[in-house]
């Protein structure tokens, strides 16, 4: 009964996952008829799964795109995380499941290898990186990081309190690259 059990509950999870997935995609399809195709469009088949959704989104559409597909998601009940990342005239935006970003990433491995909060640190660039940058633990925008990444960071410094040490717990390094994570790293006090 116990395999059974197992299996019963893979096959409901997947099918769980795909229904939120063909909802991501009709919200997509819907945004992208609000729009236009020179606005928006579907990447490659090879980026899409039964987890993830990734579209392609001019920097004029969005807003109006990631407000009109949180709006389809909310009304299907469909909770997921909407990430939009990238610079350039365009942005890439993708649909995932609450439970597979980067910060469930990085708090799994932490979890896995016994690593504390304080002494996991994550690092980024781009808007992918915001969810991973959010979670309790050190984090650091190296200096070349995206536009959007940056005026996050500035205001996330503003709003969260300091350490107990006088840090703040998410550090924009000036330096560009693994250099900016060195410095944040010698800024934390890892040598």
């Amino acid at each position: 009964m116990y395999g059974d059990e197992l299996r019963y509950r893979a096959r409901a999870n997947r099918a769980r996952t795909v229904a939120r997935s063909r909802v991501a995609r009709d919200a997509c399809y819907k945004a992208l008829a609000e729009v236009g195709k020179d606005s928006m469009h579907f990447r490659p088949k090879d980026e899409q799964n039964d987890y993830k959704v990734t579209c392609g989104v001019s920097d004029e559409a969005t807003a109006a795109v990631v407000d009109r597909v949180n709006g389809e998601l909310a009304a299907a009940g469909v909770s997921a995380n909407v990430i939009t990342s990238g610079h350039g005239g365009w942005k890439y935006l993708d649909i995932v499941p609450l439970r597979a970003g980067k910060l469930e990433a990085l708090n799994h491995v932490r979890r896995h290898f016994g690593f504390s909060v304080a002494s996991t640190v994550a690092c980024g660039d781009s808007g992918n990186d915001i969810l991973m940058l959010s979670g309790e633990n050190l984090a650091i925008v190296v200096g070349n990081a995206q536009p959007d990444l940056r005026r996050w960071a500035a205001q996330r410094q503003g709003e969260e309190p300091a350490l107990p040490n006088g840090k703040h717990r998410l550090l924009m390094a000036s330096r560009k690259e693994a250099l900016g994570i060195l410095e944040g790293l010698e800024h934390f006090g890892f040598k």
